[in-house]
């Protein structure tokens, strides 16, 4: 039995590991108006097979957003 994880989800490995701040989030079918972000200023909390824990950055990990890789449309860090 072969696992398939995307190739997206070792580049959010990555940033978890360096606790970068991701500036923008934007995800599929988001209720967002066109153009808007629906994360901001968020690091990457964890990474399981296929989805991204997300927390604001600078808090205590209080708020957290559970978003599968499938859905993240784009980053920009």
């Amino acid at each position: 039995m072969s696992v398939y994880f995307s190739p997206y989800r070792y580049f959010f490995v990555q940033l978890s590991q360096t606790q970068q701040i991701i500036s923008e989030v934007f995800l599929l079918s988001s209720n967002q108006p066109s153009g808007t972000p629906d994360l901001t200023g968020v690091r990457v909390l964890e990474v399981g097979g296929d989805y991204v824990v997300f927390t604001q950055a600078g808090s205590a990990g209080a708020v957290r957003s559970y978003v599968p890789i499938d859905k993240i449309l784009s980053v920009e860090l």
